[in-house]
């Protein structure tokens, strides 16, 4: 599954009370997807990274407590009793909790940490409960792993693999990763246009394998636009062999160096918002760039234009019905296998677009007729 069927899934299984478990390799986007889902549901989250925990750790240390009791004879009996201290990361939820809030707890790593450590989290994760404390009815429990070579996977992860019994009460979801989705991700989140515009463009290169050198992975762009900015932001003190060997140290020496070429070329920048909507008419130089680019870079081209008009439509209701007679011009010098399938983003994401474009009779006659060229 995708990102976005992944984390449908897990809403759905969230609801029924149940726990899923998201099987994915290290960097695809496994904290991504806590982090949008417990901000669509307006949900404190909570990370434990299991790769990180030491044995007694979560469970807390205990410490022995005196208590008194009175028997049948009026006598004052005094015991004992084993006390645990609460981890950090258990008073974070009881907190949230104490606010009126949700919580999600994200427990990651569940087969990266020692024996004893996944048995602390499966009993937490599991039964709700450990040493005394007791999870909340309003916290739920997300739970994730990296591949094992017990279920088939060529990946060299050094995991703990768990037993058939505790295997069966979680509900499995595999998440794969996918570039086009990643790159609607990419601009949501900051990630730097030309770093988006060289994954659109060499799309083999989101989740790579570099033999014998450092592997590409969602997470590895992150940091390459962290890097790329700083950079572009200080060219004169930032030697461009200092910034290669960082991007080598995210991406592989391969995938650098391409990377590097890519932003020191001359490659003509993406359609525009304001190539589209600047003039009185849709310029015909914009029509003969879209039957000169890639399906991928049209397709980014879309989203940008899209996110841009979303917004406008929603800080003003009173946009012309041009905006829309505009969009609906340009896109039809696109592919129409493409242009059928950000109509559908439009339904599925661009809310405000989409109630504006229903009411337009063009929009929708185009619709049902590339809809018709495409099933013959």
């Amino acid at each position: 599954m995708n990102f976005i069927e992944t984390l449908k899934s897990v809403d759905l299984v969230l609801a029924t009370n149940e726990v899923p478990l998201v099987v994915g390799e290290s960097g695809i986007g496994k904290t991504a997807l806590a982090k949008k889902l417990a901000k669509e549901n307006n949900w404190s989250l909570v990370v434990i990274d299991g790769n990180l925990l030491k044995e007694g750790e979560i469970g807390g240390l205990p410490t022995i407590e005196s208590y008194t009791i009175t028997n049948s004879n009026g006598e004052k009996i005094e015991k004992k009793i084993t006390v645990y201290a609460v981890h950090n990361k258990l008073r974070e939820i009881d907190e949230e909790i104490a606010k009126g809030k949700s919580v999600l707890l994200f427990i990651d790593e569940i087969n990266r940490c020692e024996h004893t450590v996944q048995q602390e989290l499966m009993n937490l994760i599991l039964n709700r409960e450990i040493n005394g404390y007791k999870l909340h009815d309003d916290v739920k429990i997300l739970a994730a792993m990296n591949p094992s070579s017990k279920y088939g996977s060529d990946f060299d992860y050094q995991v703990v693999d768990m037993d058939a019994a505790q295997e069966n009460r979680f509900v499995w979801l595999n998440m794969e990763p996918d570039y086009n989705q990643w790159l609607n991700w990419a601009m949501d989140a900051g990630i730097e246009q030309k770093v988006i515009e060289f994954i659109s463009t060499f799309p083999e290169y989101l989740h790579r394998i570099n033999e014998d050198d450092v592997r590409a992975t969602p997470r590895s762009y992150e940091r390459v636009s962290k890097s790329y900015k700083m950079y572009k932001e200080n060219k004169d003190s930032i030697p461009r062999n200092v910034f290669l060997n960082v991007i080598k140290g995210n991406v592989g020496k391969v995938i650098a160096e391409e990377f590097i070429s890519f932003v020191e070329s001359d490659c003509s920048p993406l359609i525009s918002y304001e190539d589209v909507f600047s003039c009185e008419t849709l310029s015909s130089s914009v029509i003969e760039k879209v039957k000169s680019e890639s399906h991928t870079r049209l397709y980014l081209s879309a989203m940008n234009i899209l996110k841009t008009l979303e917004s406008n439509l929603k800080n003003d209701d009173n946009i012309s019905e041009n905006n829309i007679n505009r969009f609906i011009e340009f896109l039809k010098s696109y592919p129409v296998d493409l242009m059928v399938g950000i109509m559908k983003d439009i339904k599925s994401n661009y809310i405000n677009v989409y109630n504006k474009a229903i009411e337009n009779e063009e929009f929708v006659e185009l619709y049902f007729e590339s809809y018709s060229m495409i099933r013959g």
